[in-house]
């Protein structure tokens, strides 16, 4: 992978039983979809509500569902999620897909108007010419996608879709092609590939910012090359799941050896049986569990029809660093705002103690309370391939960002710092601050044990000095962790 650029300049490193990787934002959740709907060109697309997802893909969509379970939690919670992003992977070939430009004309009426309407487009390097096109009939827009996707007939289909006509070719993969519209060859009625109606005329550019948007078709790709188009794209988010059709595939262990080399966390429900029988070696838990990952989690539940992990992600990822530890967490529902309920799962204490030997979180009920229990990730706690908590996961990624800048803004903010001892101290300074408004203040390290050490300059090497490079900088300090367990032991007597 790719050295991240800030590594030029300032080169941090925390660690915790393993290597430190990519850096990103910390409140943001990014789902994977296969959806035909979100194209390759754009890749992402960002909401900000439940609605505007089901306006996007449909309120039947798995789409919906997930960010339903997201976004509604419990209103007396101060923070609340504001954004969940969606990101395409390509999981089997596709279709080239054009969206129209983004000022299509709206009123039904004149379209209603229109009764000779043609354009031509080039579909897999053949000329479509459709002309004729009567939208007398039409009552709303979707209407005059539906009498173009008639005309188009076997060439591709038609659809409207959030202020933007596409149009699609009728064969997928790489020889599946389209162009942008174009009048036909000889004009006997109303151009409507333009301005003023499809607005499909024109790729969008810097000039054009609104225009139409080209997809050309291809093959399935690797989910490390999906992953890598999005993050060229779009690479603001921190948190990382997928919809239920990604479960329990082999293409979910692709994910998580991903994100294992990103500064991300990876979250997915399980409904995979197995989990919860002790010594089971099938399942994404055991997956993640041997492999010893520390930044990929999974929680099992019995209904493939739910999403735990996204209403989870809902309550957890908008709260402050440091503030909260994912164990003892109740899911939102109904009450909330929701359409379904996530009950919790009726394991026996044996299928609980399986879950837990693979690192699987589970959502469960003890003296009429119902919780998320254990919070961790499928591993990398230590060589014994524990689950590493998912709070000190995040604060340590978190501390890590906010170092990075914090060291990167002095050397901004300085004409020059000075290879004396004093501008040795300059930066240990900074490095004190940081680690005490990131870590202490933050709630992520204890009080009184950070402890850093710069060389001083007579200690570093003509070399380095010469390239003005200062080594060696370290910081010990304990993190504050939290408590998941109390044990308690009494006596009475008379």
């Amino acid at each position: 992978m790719a050295q991240r650029p800030i590594k030029r300049f300032v080169d941090v490193e925390i660690r915790k039983d393993a290597p430190r990787v990519s850096a990103a934002g910390f409140g943001i959740l990014l789902v994977i979809t296969p959806s035909d709907l979100l194209s390759t060109t754009r890749r992402v697309r960002r909401f900000t509500t439940p609605e505007s997802v089901g306006d996007f893909f449909g309120l039947s969509s798995e789409e919906y569902k997930a960010a339903d379970a997201f976004f509604y939690q419990d209103p007396f919670l101060e923070e609340q999620p504001e954004e969940i992003q969606f990101g395409r992977f390509v999981n089997d070939p596709i279709a080239a897909l054009l969206e129209c430009g983004d000022s299509p004309e709206t009123d039904v009426d004149i379209w209603k108007a229109i009764t000779d309407g043609e354009f031509a487009v080039t579909i897999d390097g053949g000329l479509v010419e459709l002309t004729a096109l009567d939208f007398s009939t039409a009552t709303s827009l979707d209407d005059v996608a539906t009498i173009i996707d008639t005309a188009l007939g076997a060439n591709g289909d038609c659809y409207y879709l959030v202020n933007r006509f596409n149009i699609n070719s009728g064969t997928t993969g790489a020889a599946s092609t389209i162009t942008v519209l174009d009048t036909v060859a000889a004009p006997a009625g109303t151009d409507i590939s333009g301005t003023g109606f499809l607005d499909g005329d024109a790729a969008k550019s810097v000039s054009n910012p609104g225009g139409s948007i080209l997809s050309q078709g291809q093959i399935a790709e690797t989910f490390a090359t999906a992953i890598s188009a999005i993050e060229d794209i779009q690479n603001d988010w921190y948190a990382m799941s997928g919809l239920a059709v990604f479960r329990d595939d082999t293409v979910t262990e692709d994910m998580a050896d991903e994100i294992e080399s990103r500064r991300k966390m990876f979250l997915i429900a399980t409904n995979d049986a197995n989990t919860v029988v002790l010594g089971s070696t099938s399942t994404f838990a055991y997956y993640l569990k041997n492999a010893n990952y520390k930044r990929s989690a999974t929680i099992y539940h019995d209904d493939a029809t739910l999403y735990p992990d996204m209403s989870w992600m809902g309550q957890q990822l908008p709260k402050d660093i440091g503030s909260t530890n994912w164990a003892y967490k109740t899911l939102s529902g109904i009450a909330e705002g929701a359409e379904s309920d996530i009950p919790t799962v009726d394991l026996t204490e044996s299928q609980k103690d399986a879950a837990l030997d693979v690192n699987s979180n589970v959502y469960t009920a003890a003296l009429s309370a119902e919780f998320t229990y254990f919070g961790t990730m499928g591993g990398g706690k230590n060589p014994d391939k524990e689950g590493e908590f998912i709070d000190i996961i995040r604060d340590i990624d978190f501390l890590q960002a906010r170092t990075e800048e914090g060291l990167l803004d002095l050397l901004l903010e300085k004409d020059i710092i000075p290879f004396t001892n004093a501008g040795i101290t300059t930066i240990d300074n900074r490095l004190k601050s940081m680690l005490d408004q990131y870590g202490v203040k933050q709630g992520i390290l204890v009080e009184g044990t950070v402890v850093t050490s710069f060389p001083k300059r007579s200690e570093v090497s003509q070399t380095d000095r010469d390239d003005r490079l200062l080594p060696d900088g370290t910081f010990t300090a304990e993190l504050q962790g939290g408590i998941n367990t109390v044990i308690v032991r009494g006596t009475v007597y008379i």
